[in-house]
């Protein structure tokens, strides 16, 4: 993988400030509230008790994706309250947070704590990054693949894993079974013989977010996948060009289900965003998106009655093909050179393994936690419901657009609009996807 901006940005810190980053999308809160809970073990040592008692200890956060911030206050305050004399300031910073991340770096106001996707944009943080590598007993707590997923290659592991993230198919097992269909599709073929069911009963098959290039780009990775290699592998073979897209086993597939959404999408589908997709979705509009279980609390908000399920990609000749892609979303990174290590360390730990914070995770954001801690707590929602069995068993494979780079959506995207358009040929889309794997080698 390329490091060129962590070079940069070293060099930026040492020497002077960059210009330019601004802070907007961002917003600073303090909490101060406290209330009972109980304390946390396995990381506090005497410098960070002695942090904790000086009375006068801001604990910064940088948090990337602020999920259910109700909830999420909660565990603060508990964690405060175990903590006399600790304010934790945390930043929400959903949009443009890598810029505001930057920013804060670049201008020495280094947050404690500070969340990325696992992949390539962690990845520039690493050589900030506390290793947590000694740490067993708090890794110990922790899915090891997960854990893999902040470890580098030679085994220092520089964030810890917050919860899943899974995406596939999408479908409405309502318009599903108003049309007939009772067995879900494991080939291209069998999909287009149900959206020809689907058609019949009156009900648009696709509703895919064309208008997204994220959307896109995220739903090709399936076709891209070798399960032999897993993401890691496949992303490493692309960019070093021992392997190349003649190679891969399902790339051709991709164009198939292509075509069928030209078929069977609206005459409109590069006008339809994110959130139209989803209402289409969860009202029985349309009876198939590409979205992942993130999406789940938009959907029980469009319509709380709407049963959802994941449909494996079916890339291939059978159900061993198809593919569910599931990663951890976030990892929690500690400040290595933070003059409240300890105390940033048992945060940490606290709000992803605490029965707390499991609370917040399972019951708050509706998802499967990427700790092995309070496994009693378990989402609730069709979709979190429906990863957590995929993952328990064996069923998932790994993220591919996170690790291939923060520009691959914006590259790849425009093409497959355009393939959809009927400007682009799939030599051409090919082409564009090799030529930027092999630009990241």
């Amino acid at each position: 993988m390329k490091r060129t901006f962590a070079t940069v940005l070293a060099g930026t810190m040492a020497v002077t400030l960059l210009a330019g980053c601004g802070s907007s999308g961002g917003s600073t809160s303090s909490s101060g509230t406290q209330s009972s809970g109980t304390q946390t073990s396995g990381t506090q040592t005497s410098s960070g008790s002695a942090a904790a008692s000086s009375g006068n200890v801001t604990l910064k956060v940088f948090d990337a994706m602020a999920y259910a911030t109700d909830e999420y206050q909660t565990v603060i305050d508990q964690f405060e309250a175990d903590h006399p004399g600790v304010t934790v300031e945390i930043q929400h910073a959903a949009n443009d947070s890598n810029t505001i991340l930057q920013s804060r770096f670049n201008s020495g106001d280094i947050p404690d704590v500070f969340l990325n996707e696992p992949g390539s944009s962690a990845q520039l943080y690493y050589e900030y990054a506390y290793d947590w590598a000694k740490d067993t007993d708090t890794l110990s707590k922790f899915n090891s693949d997960a854990v893999a997923l902040g470890t580098d290659e030679s085994g220092h592991v520089y964030g810890l894993p917050w919860t899943y993230e899974t995406m596939a198919l999408t479908y409405n097992v309502d318009c599903f079974n108003k049309a007939g269909i009772t067995t879900l599709p494991v080939t291209m073929e069998e999909l287009e013989q149900d959206c020809e069911k689907l058609k019949a009963a009156g009900i648009q098959p696709f509703a895919i977010a064309g208008k997204e290039t994220w959307v896109l780009a995220q739903m090709s990775t399936h076709f891209i996948m070798d399960k032999s290699l897993d993401a890691t592998g496949t992303v490493e073979g692309l960019e070093s060009g021992k392997i190349t897209f003649a190679d891969l086993p399902h790339w051709q597939s991709f164009f198939k289900l292509l075509d069928l959404i030209k078929k069977y999408d609206s005459d409109k589908i590069l006008e339809t965003g994110w959130e139209s997709s989803e209402n289409e979705l969860a009202n029985g509009e349309a009876a198939i998106i590409h979205m992942g279980d993130w999406a789940q609390a938009n959907y029980t908000k469009m319509n709380p009655d709407a049963k959802l399920a994941f449909l494996p990609v079916p890339v291939g000749d059978s159900a061993d093909d198809a593919t569910v892609l599931s990663s951890v979303g976030w990892l929690y990174m500690v400040y290595k050179d933070s003059p409240n290590l300890d105390l940033a360390k048992e945060f940490c730990e606290y709000v992803l393994t605490s029965e707390q914070g499991v609370k917040w995770m399972t019951e708050g954001v509706d998802a499967v936690p990427a700790s092995n801690t309070h496994t009693e707590m378990s989402p609730s929602g069709d979709l979190p419901k429906d990863s957590q069995t995929y993952i328990q068993a064996g069923k998932t494979n790994g993220w591919i657009h996170t690790i291939a780079g923060s520009s691959f959506s914006d590259t790849v995207g425009p093409y497959i609009q355009g393939y959809l358009l009927g400007n682009y040929t799939a030599d051409d889309v090919t082409q564009a996807f090799q030529e930027y794997f092999s630009s990241q080698g």
